[in-house]
């Protein structure tokens, strides 16, 4: 590529009549097609995230609020407009079902400190009992089916509503799901006998880890 610019360079050191003109000018042409397509090529291949649809729409809100909710996203740094719709987000989609169907919002230390008195064989108990007895109807009532897709999207939202972070991988064997809480051992115990009573009975293969602070879920395709 660059012996097209060296040849330019030389050309041009004499005085050129119309031929070398014209070929100067092809020469540099071709140098900068070529200069073009290696750029292309050395650019890697970016894949557009398609945005959901969105609609205007106009609300009145109280001053007091507006002006909380700004500073919340700017500390965020968050654009206003990205804050509210998560917000709007939380509560179509876990808030306004939550506490129809059993969940409840209990301080972390109390909850952290009230199951170091339970046993592990006790833990396991209470969870398979909870999935069996409820976990249908939760789907249900917050997605209108009982499926995998849709307890993956609970668990997430239960993840985030619960302050947990949750981080989901699409793999080529399935997906994997890695929810970090910081409630402890024996919370992490209750999550994942939880979910895999859960899963199991949706019919999928699962695999389960955990530590003292977080969990992976492995659902095969």
């Amino acid at each position: 590529m660059w012996d097209t610019v060296t040849q330019v360079t030389i050309m041009t050191n004499n005085a050129p009549d119309q031929t070398q003109v014209m070929g100067i000018l092809i020469a540099t042409q071709l140098f900068l097609i070529k200069l073009k397509w290696c750029t292309c090529q050395s650019q890697p291949s970016m894949v557009q995230k398609k945005r959901a649809p969105t609609e205007h729409a106009s609300f009145r809100i109280n001053t007091s609020t507006l002006d909380n909710l700004k500073k919340i996203s700017k500390d965020q740094k968050l654009s206003l407009n990205t804050y509210v719709n998560q917000i709007f987000d939380s509560h179509v989609n876990w808030d306004v079902n939550a506490s129809e169907i059993g969940w409840i919002v209990m301080l972390k230390s109390a909850s952290m400190e009230l199951i170091k008195h339970i046993d592990n064989q006790t833990i396991i108990k209470i969870a398979k009992d909870a999935a069996e007895s409820g976990a249908k109807e939760i789907a249900l009532s917050m997605r209108g089916k009982y499926g995998v897709n849709e307890w993956i999207s609970i668990l997430k939202e239960r993840a985030k509503s619960s302050g947990f972070s949750i981080k989901e991988y699409n793999e080529d064997s399935g997906t994997k799901l890695v929810m970090y809480h910081e409630m402890g051992e024996q919370w992490s115990l209750f999550f994942r006998t939880y979910y895999e009573a859960v899963f199991f009975d949706l019919g999928s293969k699962i695999k389960t880890e955990y530590t003292e602070n977080s969990i992976i879920i492995e659902l095969e395709s």
